[in-house]
């Protein structure tokens, strides 16, 4: 939906097209902290479901719900206070910065189902289905893409409107999830009504902190390169927030493959075969090389044309589509990092992944810092930002192949036993 609200709001100028990618960044990386709330619900209910505890399931749903609640609510009100703040660090133009604070507070009015979502996400996963959230998202995306279309596409139409068809969308979502989670007697009331206590809460909180901060890393790389875009000028705003929705929408496809990769070699090590899961690992890197190969193909047959589908100002389109040359370079390899770091969490090297996460973020800042004085602009700001691409995927490769490797026989053996 992100693709579509910007080639929406992109109608509305390039100030707005602007604004609208920084007050998302600042509202995705707020929310996406408290990730955890979903982290920590899936092993509480698959435990529960498990054992034939159908209360217990209950009660951890509600006691995260209750947790998901609280927070939101008190990010809601940080937000809504702090939007001029959090903005102004981002350091753009007065007239960019103008349009953005009222759509940040209207985002921010969606915090609480925002979070609701993750804990309901991980409820459905706890449980071992895939299919009833895809059917909530499709009523979420379905009110958003709606309200974007009556409220964007008519005359007089200003950025807010594109933040009330998100936080409208968001509450539907949340709707829709909690009630096929009561429907099917998955959350009932009885464990509804009864309030968390400081250790239920804690409990969950706990888990959070080194998601959290490796979110935070990640964060600080994204929030740099906006800052860094910003310092550019209002369209070279624009154009980074038109090229982050084409590298937004292409990780989010090619996270199929982390996913994938960490089912299989948690399967493969469970079952003491360690060459069953190098084998899986080398067939989705085969398969993440093609699929990326193409995807870098249809960037540079469509790479040119692709930024008028955002945006009708001719400079604003030539500098995204100047970058997007960066970006085909990225495509054969982000599949084929996703399944690097896939097999690693599949088989619970977690401290791997957060501590390289946090020495590539490391090294973009800092990548990020000199680019701020090239010649080369938006350019040199994608080029510093990609390097976190490029070391993640190094950084897993070099693991995997070592003699530390988690798919080596005794590695893996240790591993399947830790998990």
């Amino acid at each position: 939906m992100q693709v579509v609200d910007t080639a929406c709001v992109g109608r509305l100028g390039t100030v707005s097209l602007g604004a609208l990618g920084l007050s998302n960044l600042v509202y995705f990386f707020s929310t996406v902290v408290f990730s955890f709330l979903l982290v920590a619900t899936v092993p509480a209910v698959a435990a529960a479901e498990a054992a034939g505890d159908r209360a217990g399931s209950s009660g951890a749903i509600s006691k995260a719900l209750w947790t998901a609640g609280g927070l939101g609510v008190a990010l809601a009100a940080a937000l809504w206070l702090g939007a001029p703040a959090a903005l102004a660090a981002l350091a753009p133009g007065a007239d960019v910065a103008a349009a953005a604070v009222p759509h940040l507070r209207l985002r921010a009015l969606g915090a609480p189902a925002t979070l609701a979502l993750l804990v309901t996400n991980g409820a459905f996963r706890g449980h071992r289905d895939t299919a009833t959230p895809l059917l909530a998202g499709a009523a979420q995306n379905g009110v958003h893409l709606f309200l974007d279309a009556l409220l964007l596409l008519r005359p007089g139409a200003t950025l807010p409107c594109s933040a009330l068809a998100a936080t409208a969308g968001a509450y539907v979502g949340a709707g829709a999830m909690a009630a096929a989670l009561g429907g099917r007697g998955l959350l009932r009331r009885a464990e509804l009504r009864a309030r968390p206590t400081r250790a239920d809460v804690l409990s969950l909180l706990a888990p959070g902190a080194p998601l959290a901060a490796c979110v935070a890393a990640v964060a600080g790389v994204v929030l740099t390169a906006a800052n860094a875009a910003a310092g550019l000028g209002p369209a070279s705003l624009a154009a980074h927030t038109i090229v982050k929705q084409v590298v937004d929408f292409a990780l989010a496809a090619f996270g199929a493959f982390s996913v994938a990769a960490q089912a299989l070699v948690a399967t493969a090590l469970g079952a003491r075969d360690p060459a069953r899961a190098r084998a899986a690992v080398w067939r989705l890197l085969a398969l993440g090389a093609g699929v990326g190969a193409a995807a870098a193909a249809g960037l540079a047959v469509g790479g040119r044309s692709l930024p008028s589908f955002f945006t009708a100002d001719p400079a604003v389109a030539a500098a995204a589509a100047a970058v997007l040359p960066v970006v085909a370079l990225l495509m054969p390899l982000a599949p084929c990092g996703a399944a690097l770091e896939g097999a690693l969490l599949g088989s619970m090297r977690v401290a791997w992944v957060g501590g390289r996460t946090l020495a590539g973020c490391a090294l973009a800042v800092a990548l990020l810092a000199r680019a701020r004085g090239s010649s080369a602009g938006l350019l040199a700001v994608w080029a510093a930002s990609s390097s976190l691409l490029f070391f993640n995927a190094a950084a897993d490769a070099w693991m995997l192949a070592s003699r530390r490797s988690p798919l080596r026989g005794g590695a893996a053996v240790g591993a399947a036993k830790a998990g």
